[in-house]
């Protein structure tokens, strides 16, 4: 297999942006969101659907700025000390990190109204989801490798597709996928001497694998809402969101060959976005105990902007030099991969029934759906056709979700309130789901995950005194999924998956006035 220096002849956006990049997993990272807000909000559970009154529950369900008799500013800081474990073909490994952000600001003004009518506008910050996370994952022997599974994928492909030359780039061709093009300028996959267009690993035996990531980022939500009160027994609310996505991932899946030979692929992806939704949602209180609520929030319209880069490090051997041992690291082109695309996520739907119990306490439950099936993905003109293979994937990978929110709060005087509260979290991606790189993908990094479940255990502290009101939660997000380095249905291999389990500890405090 004749080899040569990759060549950049400054191979600009314009020949990359035509090549495709986002998948089902993509428009879900963006989809779901986490548990945040006000100290209050978090340590019941975000079972806010029929309440309000609580800066956070507004962007829940924006009737609930109708219960307001009185402006308010709020501010919310939150501690995250997120852990990661796992377990691999028998191998154990875990790591965790401290971070600190804020997750509410808040300002609601009241408008001065009588017994039939009363108002109010707020301006919020909340952060939506914090994408900050590190772990490694160390697995032991096993029969497949990655590069068996780009081999079955260049099923197709020459030699003279994937080989650079003076006058031609494989990178810049919009039908050549960047993963088979980076393992074969890395020796890692040879043509067959017998059949065209068929391809096999270059390296041999089992192997011990290995995956290490570090996440960060964010997703943070600014709106503009208002909420009526209508006698003290409906209340009315809307609200406009922006939102701001910041995202990036750098990985290395590393593979080790018990018949010689070893590689370690690095992926750096980095993603911007903003988007806007609207919500709508009511709350009835029949009774003084009773309180019924619904809110509806718009699917989010984000515009998004997707860089990558990888490089192969490899210890293989060169088919056309009698195998010889040859070492070193192959790159993409220095430009990334680059795509504009826009993502619509999924309605949320959410119900709530609480009972205020006099001065005693409150005791509520939520219930909230939205069918991921409905993400689209479009190009950057607006067109979803640009992506019907990746759409039809998300209707077949993804499921409706249904989240289930109980909390309740006790005040044990007039000052001082306990709260308690659970989520439970379906999974969003069926037990088949699996990541497809299509054939003029530019991304390298062939890993997903799969849900299993996400639950969320909360307790939290008030504190009234005169107009000042202190706060702070505990919550516990325990998220489990099911790792795959790729996907192990091409080379039918039967892959055991890692059993991840990420740890979320939030600990926020909130200070809050109200005048």
């Amino acid at each position: 297999m004749i080899k040569k220096s990759l060549l950049s002849f400054g191979l600009l956006l314009g020949l990359t942006t035509g090549l495709h990049a986002q998948d089902e997993f993509d428009a879900l990272k963006v989809s779901q969101t986490q548990l945040k807000g006000t100290s209050r909000y978090m340590s019941m559970g975000g079972a806010f659907t029929a309440l309000g009154g609580d800066a956070s529950s507004i962007s829940l369900n924006p009737a609930g700025l109708g219960v307001y008799r009185s402006s308010e500013l709020t501010a919310t800081l939150n501690l995250l000390n997120s852990s990661t474990s796992s377990s691999w073909n028998g191998v154990s490994s875990n790591d965790n990190n401290v971070f600190a952000h804020f997750n509410n600001f808040s300002l609601v003004q009241t408008i001065p109204g009588n017994d039939q009518f009363s108002s109010a506008f707020s301006f919020t910050f909340d952060r939506l989801k914090s994408f900050n996370r590190s772990g490694s994952l160390s697995g032991g022997s096993q029969s497949s490798s990655l590069t068996d599974n780009i081999a079955s994928r260049s099923e197709g492909l020459s030699e003279s597709d994937l080989l650079s030359t003076q006058s031609y780039d494989p990178y810049g061709v919009e039908t050549i996928p960047w993963l088979p093009t980076l393992a074969y300028s890395a020796y890692l996959i040879n043509p067959s001497t017998s059949n065209a267009g068929q391809w096999s690993s270059a390296l041999g035996g089992n192997v011990s694998p290995s995956y290490d990531f570090t996440e960060r980022g964010y997703i943070d939500q600014y709106s503009l809402s208002y909420g009526a009160n209508l006698s003290n027994i409906v209340y009315l609310g809307a609200s406009i969101g922006w939102q701001s996505i910041n995202y990036s991932l750098v990985s290395n899946y590393s593979e080790t060959f018990s018949a010689g030979g070893s590689f370690n692929l690095q992926n750096e992806i980095y993603t911007t976005g903003s988007g806007f939704d609207v919500k709508l949602g009511v709350i009835v209180r029949p009774t003084d105990f009773l309180r019924l609520g619904f809110s509806y929030h718009t699917p989010t319209f984000y515009n998004m902007t997707d860089n990558y880069y990888a490089s192969l490090a490899y210890n293989s051997y060169d088919a056309g030099n009698n195998n010889a041992s040859i070492k070193g690291i192959a790159y993409t082109p220095d430009e990334g991969g680059y795509s504009k695309y826009k993502i619509q996520t999924p309605s949320l739907f959410t119900f709530g029934i609480a009972g205020v119990i006099g001065k005693i306490g409150i005791i509520s439950f939520d219930y909230q759906y939205q069918d991921y099936t409905t993400m689209k993905l479009k190009d950057n003109d607006g067109l979803s056709s640009s992506y019907k293979n990746e759409n039809q994937y998300i209707k077949e990978d993804l499921k409706g979700v249904n989240t289930f929110k109980v909390g309740g709060e006790f005040r044990a005087t007039n000052s001082l309130a306990i709260r308690l509260g659970y989520n439970y979290i379906s999974p969003a991606t069926k037990s088949t789901a699996y990541r497809w790189l299509s054939n003029n993908s530019v991304r390298t990094d062939s890993e997903y995950s799969l849900d299993v479940n996400t639950q969320n255990f909360t307790a939290g502290i008030g504190y009234r005194y005169q107009n000042w009101n202190f706060d702070i939660a505990y919550v516990l997000n325990n998220q489990k999924q099911h790792f795959y380095p790729y996907e192990p249905y091409t080379i039918q291999t039967s892959m055991q998956p890692a059993s991840l389990t990420t740890h979320n500890s939030n600990i926020a405090f909130t200070v809050g006035l109200r005048y």
